[in-house]
Formats: structure tokens, sequence, C-alpha cells
């Protein structure tokens, strides 16, 4: 399958390393020093899942119209470079382009799909701990990985088929979901809590949960949206926050959410894409969302890179 990754950080050299090594033609769009390190050392990956991955040649380029024409576009950016990334998709995709994002947020699809054409677009998430140790390098953390897709519809495609057969062949985990709506709205009721929370609080996981008043502000997120999701259609069901808290305390104390690692960084925040998302749905669906519109407004001004 010719595959072109959009964003070649964490989550698509992860994956993409995957997926060029079993034999699919892979081309990663980059820029800066992580193009050039493609280009002169490729790609190496440092995985406590995979071990260590080493892809001495690899196809990069910073012109998305040399990676087309595309079967598959894997869109693996940050949330908010989403619909420049988007138009600079148009000349490598077709009207048979499937385009899967791996995005934080609940409305990438939509979002995706206005620039794109909604036809092309299918429903993703992943599930992996993956950053850039230093260009042309990743480092991959825990032993547990796996992306979940399906088309916005709920129906079986011979497209999503065929993603998920090369997935699966590359050794990738991977579920094709009829539900994927629901499945979106499930990870991004616990990842906005867990980054949100823990950038709010300059703070692992553990800390945050063991600490009766953090520990409020981070179920607190999660029933706002869970309360977001039925207002919208959306069954999660009952036990989605008690679920997804249970799930958070089985982690590494040590999990450091993407957004707290990228305030570290001083980098661009997702705080828009996560608890701004949920604030602004609140508004609009006439649901109280406090604490996200809290955590929003304590860090938007931090979310184009932090100051010293």
């Amino acid at each position: 399958m010719n595959i072109a990754i959009m964003g070649a950080g964490g989550l698509g050299a992860f994956y993409g390393i995957q997926l060029a090594r079993a034999g699919n033609a892979v081309t990663f769009i980059a820029r800066g020093a992580t193009l050039a390190a493609l280009r002169t050392q490729g790609l190496r990956v440092k995985s406590e899942l995979l071990g260590d991955l080493h892809l001495p040649q690899v196809r990069a380029t910073d012109i998305p119209a040399q990676a087309g024409p595309a079967e598959l576009v894997l869109l693996t950016t940050k949330a908010y470079d989403l619909e420049s990334a988007a138009r600079s998709l148009t000349p490598l995709v077709n009207p048979d382009t499937t385009v899967l994002p791996l995005l934080n947020g609940v409305d990438i699809a939509e979002r995706l799909g206005a620039v794109l054409g909604p036809d092309r677009i299918l429903g993703g998430l992943c599930r992996v701990s993956a950053a850039i140790a230093e260009p042309g390098v990743i480092t991959q953390a825990g032993k547990f990985s796996n992306v979940v897709f399906g088309e916005l519809s709920g129906e079986t495609t011979p497209r999503a088929r065929a993603v998920l057969a090369a997935f699966e062949a590359a050794g990738i985990a991977t579920e094709l979901s009829p539900h994927i709506r629901r499945d979106i709205w499930t990870k991004y009721l616990f990842i906005a809590a867990a980054s949100g929370v823990c950038a709010l609080t300059s703070s692992t996981l553990g800390p945050v949960l063991n600490d009766p008043d953090t520990r409020a502000l981070f179920t607190g997120v999660m029933t706002e949206i869970a309360a977001l999701a039925a207002r919208a259609g959306i069954t999660l069901g009952d036990s989605v926050v008690a679920n997804s808290l249970a799930a958070a305390q089985k982690m590494p104390p040590t999990m450091k959410p993407s957004m707290l690692h990228d305030l570290e960084q001083r980098k661009s925040l997702e705080v828009e894409a996560l608890n701004g998302t949920a604030a602004r749905l609140g508004r609009e669906l006439g649901v109280p969302t406090p604490i996200n519109q809290f955590i929003y407004a304590a860090l938007k001004h931090r979310a184009a890179g932090a100051t010293p």
C-alpha cells in the first residue's frame, strides 16, 4: 500500500516504521531537523514494546505532492496544525485516497472533512506513549499500543478492511470498530482530563490521582464531557467515568501526558482541541462545563508556546 505519513513525530514515526518494515511504500512528510535526520541517518525507534528498530533508508519529503498519489494518508500532526496540514495534503489525494487521523480531539474527522471532503475520512484514535527524543529518534514507553478506527457511518467497507489488513500485517494491534464515534468520545473524555489537569498542575498522573483535590478536578472534567456526549446523542454508558478513572489508576504514576510534556518543552499546547472544545460545546449544547472552562482559561495564554 502507498502510505503517506503526515507528521513524523512520535506517533507518525512509531507506526510508520512498522508499516514500512512490513513492505508498504511509506513516505514521511516532515520538515526542518527531522527531515534532515531522516534523509541522512534514517529513522530509529527505541521501544519498550518492540525493542530497538532502525529503518536506514527512509522516503521523506517536505513537499506533500511528492508523496502521492497515496492510497492511505495517516495524519499524526498536532490538533492545532490540522487545517494547515489538511490543505497541504490536497496535491497527493485523489478520489481513492483514504485519510485516517490519529489526533487528540473529538471533532477531528469533521474538521478534516471540511477541508478534504467528508467521504475520504475515517474516524480514528490511538493509545501509545511515543515522543521525539531527538531528530530522527523516537522513544516509546510502556508495553501497550493500539489503533482503533472505523467508518463514521458504522459500516464495514472494503477500504476499511484494506487499512485493517495493512496494519495487522505490520504487527500493529488494530481494531476496526463499528462504533468509532463512541470510541473517540471515550478517549477524549480521558485525554482531556489527563492532559488538562496534569498540565494545569505541572504534575504527572500519579500525584494528580493521589491528591483528593486534583483527583476531583480529574473526575469533574470527565463527568462534564460525559454529559456533553449524552446531549450530543452519543451513548458512553453510565460507568464510563468510573471505568476511565480505574484505567488511569492502573497506569504508571510517572505517566506524563503529551500536553504536560509540550508545556515543559515550551511548545504549543492542544488545550483548544481538548478542554477548550469541551467549553465551546458546553455553550453550544447548553451543558455546564465550569471545570473545563477553568482549565482552558488557565492555559490558553500559553497555548502558542510557553514563555519564560
